[in-house]
């Protein structure tokens, strides 16, 4: 919100302003759920002070700024889904088997997104342990976190297979990405990799009988609520996405959990429907 508009009063956010500001996150090209995520943080911040109710901006009421929302597309696999993935044979070196092992790389560390899977170096790798800054962090005025993945078997058999060995600790793990490229190059090949990911991903899904239009997104859906479902704290998950707060993590898992809550109360009315 600071970079919307700079030192900004709580009596300054009003539901048009709160509307002007969804406007451009939206032609800046964040999704609903992003801006959603966002500005819940803000009315979370705004619910500990002590304002005047008359002046609250949020709510449902046609005078009122409510958070917008996108279709309810479940972006969460479960564990038996993913395990199908990775059981699935693809042709040995194949691009299939290429975009398969990068989700569920992407998936295995953290959520990765494809822009900081490119830019992995293998100093980036310590023993069983791969830390790194994410690039969306990165000259942003946000703090910069470093993250720490623990490397798994699957991990590290994906880099063994797909890695490109150098005796430079400064060489990209994986070969998509060029020294001296321009900016404009790199967005390019993340862009690219993405599609091919993508496009094979749900090719496989597709064979698997998953009727699901998978994504690299959902890897980093996925990891976060298979952990929540584990019994992880919330904490710590945060911590393992780089999330900023454990607020945008609760908003993040929020709508997952609603339908699992709502699959797993169905047994309290097993037995209520009556025979015809």
């Amino acid at each position: 919100m600071s970079e919307f508009r700079k030192d900004l009063t709580f009596a300054e956010i009003t539901p048009d302003l709160l509307t002007k500001y969804e406007s451009k996150m939206l032609k800046d090209g964040k999704s609903p759920s992003t801006v959603s995520i966002y500005l819940r943080c803000l009315r979370a911040i705004y619910n500990l002070q002590n304002i005047d109710r008359s002046l609250y901006p949020f709510g449902e009421q046609k005078s009122k700024y409510s958070m917008p929302t996108s279709r309810n597309i479940k972006k969460a696999l479960t564990i038996e889904e993913i395990a199908k993935i990775y059981n699935y044979e693809a042709p040995a070196g194949s691009t299939k088997e290429m975009a398969k092992d990068y989700w569920l790389f992407l998936y295995l560390c953290n959520g990765m997104n494809v822009k900081d899977f490119c830019l992995l170096k293998w100093s980036n790798i310590d023993g069983q342990m791969l830390n790194y800054n994410r690039a969306k962090t990165q000259g942003s005025r946000k703090e910069s976190k470093l993250i720490s993945v623990a490397l798994k078997p699957e991990t590290m058999e994906i880099l063994k297979k797909w890695g490109q060995p150098s005796i430079s600790k400064d060489a990209y793990i994986f070969p998509h990405l060029k020294p001296q490229m321009s900016a404009e190059n790199e967005r390019a090949a993340y862009k690219q990799l993405t599609k091919i990911i993508n496009l094979y991903i749900k090719r496989i899904c597709t064979e698997l009988g998953l009727n699901r239009d998978v994504t690299t997104y959902f890897a980093r859906h996925s990891f976060a609520t298979v952990l929540k479902r584990s019994g992880a704290k919330i904490e710590m998950i945060s911590e393992l996405l780089g999330h900023s707060s454990v607020d945008i993590t609760e908003s993040y898992l929020d709508s997952f959990e609603k339908e699992h809550i709502q699959k797993e109360t169905d047994v309290l009315t097993i037995g209520f429907r009556k025979a015809n």
